[in-house]
């Protein structure tokens, strides 16, 4: 009786695969807890105490409604950066999948986080290797080609006091480089120089990386050069971002607590230095660190700041892991797709 040997491998991998994702999984849910425990206890007990008792839980339902208003952008983002420049239409069962199990389990059990599963959508939809990557790249310089430059505005109101007391100039500061940043993702995807730097050829890491970042702001440009082919995208990623947005406004709401607009808007973009999908393990612990100190660089306290993210992280994060076990059928096929991929020789 003959052995598959593509088989045993593919069973072997999938194995060490899967302790791998506990391991990150576990590690994630770690590292979140050790940074809950330590800034409670900077902030003290009856600070935190106090604030718990202000608690008001109708606002949790704004935070379910902010989220399914996030998955549901997404969902549009995807489908849309996949299609630039005649790419594959992805059915819209398929991205809604794809969107989360990314958001949910892939996001905490992954090192390349809810990327990985786009990028195995691509891969079984027939996109080259490099295509996808670029696409995936792209779908990341979509979500920050809408949340910096909002970002930029409300630091720039806040800067000027306009946005409330309390701010500190370093957190409002930094996102003047949002400018020089745009200006040099502009140059960089020029027709007459973009098609020789997104050709990684024959050089190293750094030349690589290089490669699929301008390959990657490439994709952006094209879709952003199409607005009526592509305004889905854009209005995708929009309401993504307001979506999650609203759902940590409603959770400082529910804590008593009350910033501007504008004031909100920097300290939730300084919170996330990548997205939660781009993250390794959902930014776990990293990502309720810096974004309770951002809320209270903003003039929030401490204690309605870091419940208020541990109740934010609780619907953006923790609970999206439940409906993404229902997709792990879709993603298997994915990875066993992809796979078979990476077989095949790159054309």
């Amino acid at each position: 009786m003959s052995i598959d040997p593509h088989r045993q491998q593919d069973r072997s991998s999938a194995w060490d695969l899967g302790r791998w994702n506990l391991i990150l999984f576990a590690g994630a849910a770690g590292l979140a807890a050790l940074a809950a425990i330590l800034m409670a206890d900077a902030a003290g007990a009856t600070s935190i105490v106090h604030t718990g008792r202000r608690l008001d839980p109708e606002w949790f339902a704004v935070c379910f409604a902010g989220q399914l208003v996030a998955y549901l952008g997404y969902v549009l983002a995807v489908r849309d950066m996949a299609r630039v420049g005649d790419g594959p239409e992805l059915g819209l069962s398929l991205t809604t999948r794809t969107v989360v199990a990314g958001f949910g389990v892939f996001a905490a059990t992954h090192s390349a986080g809810g990327f990985a599963v786009d990028f195995w959508t691509l891969r079984r939809a027939g996109v080259g290797r490099r295509e996808a990557i670029a696409r995936v790249l792209g779908l990341n310089a979509l979500e920050y080609s809408v949340l910096a430059p909002a970002a930029l505005i409300s630091a720039l109101v806040l800067f000027v006091g306009a946005g409330g007391e309390g701010v500190q100039d370093g957190i409002t500061l930094p996102w003047l480089l949002v400018v020089p940043g745009f200006l040099l993702a502009f140059w960089l995807t020029s027709p007459k120089r973009s098609a020789r730097l997104s050709d990684p050829g024959e050089g190293g890491r750094l030349r690589q990386a290089l490669a699929h970042a301008v390959a990657g702001m490439t994709k952006l440009r094209q879709l952003a050069a199409s607005p009526r082919r592509h305004g889905a995208g854009l209005a995708g990623v929009s309401l993504y971002w307001f979506g999650d947005i609203l759902c940590l406004w409603a959770a400082l709401q529910a804590f008593g607590a009350h910033p501007s607009v504008p004031a909100l808007i920097v300290a939730y973009a300084t919170g996330y230095i990548a997205t939660r999908r781009s993250l390794p393990g959902g930014g776990a612990g990293v990502v309720e660190v810096l974004m309770t100190f951002a809320l209270v660089w903003v003039g929030v306290g401490f204690a309605p700041a870091l419940l208020s993210v541990l109740v934010y992280r609780l619907f953006n994060f923790w609970l999206p892991i439940v409906p993404a076990l229902a997709v792990l059928p879709t993603v298997k096929d994915l990875r066993q797709a992809y796979r078979e991929a990476e077989r095949q020789p790159e054309e």
